[in-house]
């Protein structure tokens, strides 16, 4: 399953590619490969603890870290942060509409350590269908 990342823009009328993500302590199911273009992420929070979503574009930079060594520093991230879904409670199906070049992106919980614990996942944009 796939957590959903969404931002607003005018990419035509096109149904957008619906992909289930699943969030769980320390874990991120996503699909490996999606079709690029318009992209409805349904994030859906398996607990037991609150998560968020946070879709960046990769690189060949790691992860920046707050001084504490631990945990993610989202400013950091922000250069290359295309959507965030801010932590949902356990249970909670929530939903990120955005448009995917492309390319390798990561999805990532930044609650606490999670990201460090394991929830990260890879998410694979190619051209076409």
């Amino acid at each position: 399953m796939l957590a959903a990342s969404a931002c607003s823009g005018g990419h035509g009328d096109a149904t957008p590619t619906v992909v289930h993500v699943s969030e769980r302590d320390f874990q991120i199911h996503i699909p490996t490969r999606i079709p690029a273009g318009d992209v409805r992420l349904v994030v859906h929070n398996r607990g037991p603890e609150q998560h968020e979503l946070i879709v960046v574009r990769t690189s060949d930079q790691r992860l920046p870290l707050r001084s504490d060594a631990a945990t993610v520093d989202e400013e950091g991230l922000e250069p290359r942060t295309l959507g965030t879904l801010e932590p949902g409670p356990v249970g909670s199906t929530r939903e990120l509409e955005m448009h995917l070049r492309p390319g390798t992106y990561e999805l990532l919980c930044t609650v606490g350590d999670h990201a460090q614990l394991g929830m990260r996942g890879t998410l694979t944009v190619k051209a076409g269908s």
